[in-house]
């Protein structure tokens, strides 16, 4: 239930005041809370009131594009498509490239996040999915772009030492390779977070990279080593060590349901961020697209690219879904509880960045997603008390 005056795309007049069941805390409780401005005014709970599912927009750390928009083409388009599937803020993703030229994309990406009208999606920070990972664990990503991890390579992205760090927040690095170390810890000082992934590394490895400062492992169990019962490896640590929040890809392609089940109970929906991983077709009911230089098919909600060896099956890419139709399949398919799913896309990744929003309680960002008790259809969504995108 929605009370107030409100007009799509900007700034409610007065009060606006939602009723349902809310996320808090995790759990999903009968209750009401009130919109002033751009934040959570008041927060009602009562296990008398009902209707629909309210809960803290999502927050995508990892994905490429969506909507049939790429980040360096139409920033806006991208973040409008999202805020219409409930994602309210998210990390646009960045291919390997040249340090230098990498620097130049994000600059420009960091100009246009800067001009985004109110009600889009916000984007939260820049993450790069290398140059600095493993040729060996590449998967998709391109192994004529990957370099050595450098201080100097960093520097060459970040550009002036006085300047912003061009918005990049996240970058995704191997820790078993030469120069890692030093390298996380200048990330660490520069206000990087470092996420672990596209790596050979051992556990052993993995943990001494979280004492030099990273905090994240990227996309659990794609693209790392596996689990071995005498060497855990970095999908191992990651699910026995506290210090790093976990992404999930949750399409049931890229990580299958068992081991879905398997983290939930190592780590909690409180130590796992669900994201997309999303390609550009995502978010549009294509059955095929064009991306990063290569023609994609998508089949039950992922994407795949031709392998360069003749007869070889395709090679799983990304992810062609949302977020929200990731909570969906995972709850329809008995994986995951719904308030659990909600916090995984919520809470967990805004945590993870150390952002306010991804929560509801009084003076937190009004972001947030009203979905029908029955199906989980997207009713509203709301980005800084904007209704609408």
């Amino acid at each position: 239930m929605v009370e107030g005056r409100e007009v799509e795309g900007r700034l409610a007049e007065g009060p606006v005041r939602l009723q349902g069941r809310l996320l808090v805390e995790g759990e999903l409780r009968g209750g009401a809370l009130t919109i002033e401005g751009t934040r959570i005014a008041r927060v009602e709970l009562d296990e008398r009131l009902d209707g629909p599912v309210i809960a803290p927009g999502f927050v995508d750390l990892h994905l490429h594009g969506f909507g049939g928009c790429n980040p360096l083409v139409d920033l806006a388009g991208m973040a409008r498509a999202l805020a219409r599937f409930g994602t309210t803020s998210f990390q646009p993703t960045l291919f390997p490239a040249e340090p230098t030229a990498l620097g130049e994309c994000c600059a420009a990406l960091e100009l246009a996040a800067s001009k985004l009208p109110r009600g889009l999606a916000r984007v939260v920070g820049i993450h790069l999915e290398g140059p600095f990972v493993n040729p060996e664990m590449a998967g998709a990503l391109p192994k004529r772009d990957l370099h050595a991890p450098s201080v100097e390579g960093l520097r060459a992205i970040l550009g002036p030492a006085t300047g912003s760090g061009r918005m990049v927040r996240t970058l995704t690095v191997a820790p078993e390779l030469a120069g890692a170390f030093d390298l996380i810890a200048e990330c660490t000082k520069s206000g990087v977070r470092v996420s672990l992934g596209h790596s050979k590394s051992d556990a052993a490895t993995a943990r001494k990279a979280a004492k030099h400062g990273a905090t994240g492992a990227t996309h659990l169990f794609n693209a790392m080593g596996p689990i071995h019962h005498r060497e855990i490896g970095l999908a191992g640590m990651a699910l026995t060590d506290a210090a790093l929040h976990a992404e999930i890809i949750g399409d049931l392609m890229h990580v299958g349901g068992d081991a879905i089940d398997l983290a939930l109970k190592a780590r909690t929906p409180r130590g796992l961020c669900l994201v997309s991983d999303a390609l550009q077709g995502a978010g549009t009911g294509c059955d095929h697209f064009h991306a990063n230089g290569r023609d994609h098919v998508i089949r039950d909600g992922a994407a795949y690219y031709p392998s360069a060896v003749a007869g070889d099956p395709p090679k799983l890419a990304g992810s062609a879904l949302s977020q929200l139709e990731m909570v969906r399949r995972l709850v329809s398919r008995g994986f995951v509880s719904l308030a659990d799913a909600l916090t995984m896309a919520s809470t967990t990744p805004a945590d993870a960045l150390g952002l306010a929003c991804g929560r509801i309680a009084v003076g937190a960002p009004a972001d947030l997603v009203v979905l029908s008790a029955q199906d989980l259809a997207l009713e509203a969504v709301y980005v800084g008390g904007v209704r609408g995108a």
